[in-house]
Parts: C-alpha cells; structure tokens; sequence
C-alpha cells in the first residue's frame, strides 16, 4: 500500500523529523560514520541516532503505520550515506520518479545503474534491501531526494517497484 501523498513529504511532521534529524547528523560525524558503517538495519536500529529518529518519529502519522518500528532503521541507515554537501538536492521536494530516473541517467556511455543491477534491485524484499541500495547510492555519487527515498523504502513492495520500473525503463532507452 502507498498512499497517494508521500509520508515523508517537507511540510509534513514526519518530513520535517526526518529533515531535522538528517541536518543533524551532519554536525554529528561520529554518529553519521557509525549508521554508515552498520552492514544490516539490525545494526542500525542499535545505534542512538536511529533510536532518536525512532523517538522523534513516534509523534507523527508514521507511528500510526504497522510495521513501522522496523522500516525506520533502514531509512536511517541509507539516509546516513547521502551527500551532506548536496543539501540542496537531497531536501528537494518529493518526486517519485527522480530516483529511478537518476539511476537510468547516462555517466558516460551507460546508465549510472545498470539495467541488471537494477532489476536485482526490484526483486529485493525490504530486509534484503539495504546493502544493494547502498551500493546505489555510491553509484549516484549520494545525492538522492532525502523524502523520496525514505518514502520508497518506507512503502517498499509491489507498488513502489512498479512505479520505479515504470520511472526507471523509459528513461534508460533516452539516455543510454
């Protein structure tokens, strides 16, 4: 199920948590380095500054969502490795389509993402998720839409997979 308005949308309380709680670990390197170096989101939800996302989180609609204890670490865990000097490109405003569109984009003579690599990334489950996305954001060189990819992994499964797919194939025949 995705809802039709992204949860982590900038205006919305769980956006601007998250938005916060991102800017944050921007003057907390030691915490950053610590996220980014847990190799699963079990790791990941025993760090502090992901347990402070999760306190901070549970006065928002997110709280409301089943299951939602153990989507937030993974979020954390990848948010942890976006580009603090992209600011401006990670705190755009949510697009699902820019993401699979990033990844078909051509660097070079191919896409940032290959098509395999991407399809692989479609079969995923959401707890298999984490280290291939995280492979994929080196590929994007970090810059990915903060609320989008938290809304993606969020809501991760059939839907967001079609969506990307759609987002994705189409702009891999312009660019490559």
């Amino acid at each position: 199920m995705t809802p039709k308005e992204p949860l982590f949308a900038p205006d919305s309380p769980a956006g601007e948590v998250l938005a916060d709680w991102w800017r944050r670990l921007e003057g907390d390197r030691g915490a950053r380095a610590e996220l980014r170096r847990a190799r699963s989101p079990e790791e990941a939800a025993l760090i502090p500054s992901t347990i402070d996302l999760i306190t901070r989180l549970r006065a928002t609609p997110v709280a409301e969502q089943s299951g939602w204890l153990v989507r937030i670490p993974i979020i954390a865990g990848l948010t942890a490795h976006l580009d603090h000097n992209a600011a401006d490109k990670v705190l755009t405003s949510p697009n699902r389509d820019v993401l699979p569109r990033r990844m078909a984009s051509a660097k070079g003579d191919r896409p940032r993402v290959s098509e395999l690599r991407f399809r692989r990334l479609l079969q995923y489950s959401r707890d298999d998720l984490y280290r291939p996305m995280i492979r994929v954001l080196a590929q994007l060189d970090r810059q990915a839409g903060l609320f989008d990819l938290a809304d993606a992994i969020f809501w991760w499964g059939p839907q967001v997979q079609k969506a990307w797919a759609f987002a994705y194939f189409p702009a891999l025949k312009k660019s490559a």
